[in-house]
């Protein structure tokens, strides 16, 4: 039996079949899964030693007569969809910076039977992250200042609460973070109004190599890493 099956099945045991119900004519909790699925697998990242980094953190944007029939059964719809998503993930050898969790969202702008799938890499629950071989940095394109990167996450922005605060207003006050487990640094943008570059192209999130070149407004930082 396939994830999506097993998922259907434990389904069909909670609250005597109401999602049935509640589905009817409107989304598909099947749909839901299936663009889960997708979401981790087109936002992968390829870690040090062969490990496959995807995103632990998952948002269903749902319109608002949809969210309004699924009010009463959200959490442990959420909790299906983050063990179906959690079995996927462990079929095809991935990994997570920590559990995977699921949150079903209303979303004014959408049509009914529409919704929308949104992810992003959080470990923040994976506490202080084990010593590793290698060390990274960021470095100012001058060579004048450098920043050295903590195991974990390190946001980067012009706000008081960024890790690294850099003065350009091109910059969002939380523009992007950088998660580093002392292998490999995944760079993902914070819906940032400028964007962030990686070599000239806009990313939504990329796995940095050294020598990289990443953009915040008209900050230009390189990105080092030891062997």
């Amino acid at each position: 039996m396939g994830v999506l099956q097993r998922f259907e099945r434990r389904l069909e045991g909670i609250v005597e079949g109401a999602f049935a119900r509640v589905f009817k004519g409107a989304v598909e909790p099947v749909e839901v899964a299936q663009a889960l699925q997708r979401a981790a697998g087109d936002h992968k990242a390829i870690l040090g030693q062969g490990r496959v980094l995807v995103p632990n953190r998952y948002v269903v944007e749902l319109a608002p007569s949809d969210h309004e029939r699924l009010v009463s059964y959200a959490d442990p719809l959420a909790r299906e969809l983050a063990t179906m998503v959690s079995e996927h993930v462990r079929e095809q050898g991935w990994t997570t910076f920590g559990k995977i969790k699921v949150k079903l969202e209303k979303a004014d702008g959408l049509d009914t039977g529409v919704f929308r799938v949104s992810s992003s890499v959080d470990d923040s629950q994976t506490g202080a992250l084990p010593a590793a071989p290698t060390g990274a940095r960021l470095v100012e394109a001058t060579g004048v200042r450098d920043w050295p990167l903590r195991h974990g996450t390190t946001v980067i922005g012009r706000g008081e609460e960024a890790d690294i605060r850099l003065p350009d207003v091109g910059m969002s006050r939380r523009h992007a973070r950088l998660a580093f487990d002392g292998h490999s640094a995944v760079l993902t943008d914070l819906g940032s109004t400028n964007g962030t570059l990686v070599n000239g192209a806009r990313i939504e999130e990329q796995l940095l190599r050294p020598g990289d070149e990443v953009r915040f407004g008209s900050t230009t930082l390189t990105f080092q890493a030891d062997a």
